[in-house]
């Protein structure tokens, strides 16, 4: 295994287009639309495992401008198999403020870097589970 700043770097461009509310572009560049691409939220009903699902998702949030501050990034790789995971915290519009973390698969496909496992968590408060 080994650090891969082409993965790191991907996600980066993609959290400054969240920034700009023009990610769509980059979110349908960044998913594979294979069979068994999952996608999994912090929601209790945010499991996504079919293409309609996944192109909807991409859809509904595809305008939402996000004021991401990226707390740490790992990127690693093994042949044609990388990850990454990262935590973040996100302004939301209201002015509060959401730390998140991401898990994020990805494989290559036609000599490019392709998402075929998101997964988001939001922190459970010290104490409360």
């Amino acid at each position: 295994m080994q650090p891969c700043e082409e993965l790191k770097n991907l996600v980066l461009r993609h959290y400054g287009k969240f920034s700009a509310g023009s990610q769509s572009e980059t979110i349908q560049e960044m998913y594979s639309l294979q069979e068994g691409v999952v996608i999994i939220g912090a929601g209790p009903d945010e499991w996504f495992d079919d293409r309609e699902g996944i192109l909807r998702v991409i859809k509904e949030g595809s305008s939402t401008k996000l004021d991401i501050d990226v707390q740490n990034i790992e990127a690693c790789s093994e042949g044609h198999v990388g990850w990454t995971m990262d935590r973040v915290r996100v302004k939301l519009p209201n002015g509060a403020t959401l730390p998140i973390r991401h898990t994020r698969i990805y494989h290559q496909e036609n000599g490019k870097w392709s998402m075929v496992h998101l997964h988001v968590s939001i922190p459970a408060p010290e104490g409360s589970i």
